[in-house]
Parts: structure tokens; sequence; C-alpha cells
């Protein structure tokens, strides 16, 4: 019995330890403002991911650019597209002028870089679990923000593999679909 409950105290320790410091840390971002423009791109051709994130610098590859001409207020990024995993992950970042929008995490696998991710999340019996064989095409979609100024913005769709992507078979992401609400 004491055993039992040493082992409950421990397993909430962990949990109360997050609960206090993402109630200290954690901190609403916005942004408002009218969408007078609606603006999309996409790129019909399936793109090789053959960068790997934890490895190579640059750690992100080019995948879609475009350009607006915009008023000042808020920048609504969705980025919707079919990503082909064979390696544990694939990571995106949606840039606004060379900065990552709002909305992605700090970093993925020790890297910090901010970036949002797509991962294998195989649970079949061996031999079927190895991501080389199974390469799962997921849907993936998100959603980014920031404050522009006046003017002529690029933003910038980049993208990479997990670290041990084989060339190949590389991962791939295709029917991207970048569509862009501002004023």
């Amino acid at each position: 019995m004491k055993n039992v409950l040493r082992r409950a105290v421990l397993a909430l320790i962990p949990l109360s330890l997050f609960v206090a410091v993402s109630g200290v840390t954690a901190k609403p971002l916005s942004c408002t403002s009218g969408s007078r423009m609606v603006s999309a791109v996409t790129d019909p051709v399936t793109f090789p991911i053959t960068t790997r994130y934890q490895f190579d610098t640059p750690n992100l590859q080019p995948l879609l650019r475009y350009t607006i001409s915009a008023n000042r207020g808020c920048l609504v990024a969705h980025l919707s597209g079919l990503a082909r995993i064979t390696d544990n992950y694939v990571v995106f970042q949606v840039r606004v002028d060379g900065v990552p929008m709002k909305g992605h995490l700090p970093g993925v696998a020790g890297v910090a870089t901010p970036v949002v991710f797509a991962s294998i999340d195989s649970l079949s019996a061996a031999p079927l679990n190895d991501e080389q064989f199974i390469d799962p095409t997921k849907v993936t979609a998100y959603n980014f923000f920031d404050e522009i100024g006046e003017g002529i913005h690029t933003i910038e769709v980049l993208g990479a593999a997990g670290s041990g992507v084989d060339m190949a078979n590389p991962s791939q992401v295709s029917n991207l679909v970048l569509t862009l609400e501002y004023q």
C-alpha cells in the first residue's frame, strides 16, 4: 500500500510542476484586424524533402514563396498539404520577411529553430512499424499570424525531414496550399 501511494505521489510531482510552470509562463499572443484581401498560392510539384532538420545548415529548405502588398494589420497564414514521412517526422516553418510567424513551437528534437511538425505515430507490430516501410502520408494543416506594417512583404514556407532520412527514399510534401488573409 505504501508503494502504491509513493508511486502515485511521485507521478503527480511532474504534473504539478508542469501546471505550475505553464501557468507562470503562458502569455497569449494576439493580433486583430479585418481582412480585405485573401491570396492563395500552391505549386503542383511534389517536393522531395532532403534537408535534415537536426544536422544540415541551413536546416530548412524552401518550398513556397509569395509576395503581397498590404496595409498595416494582422497577417494570417493557413498552410495545408500532404506530408509523406519516411523518417520519424517532417517540419515546417512559415516566415514573413525572413522572420518565423507566431504559431510555431520554439524548436523540436533539441534544435532551437521555430517549427511545427508532423510525425509518424505507428503502433503496428514489427516488421510493419518501420517507417522506412510504411511511409505514411499525413494531412497537415497549420495556422500562423503576425503583425505587419504597410508595404511589400514576402511570405515563405520552408521544410525539413527527420535526421536519418534516406536520400534514396526521401520524405515528400505535395498539394501545399498557403492561404493569406490581410489588410
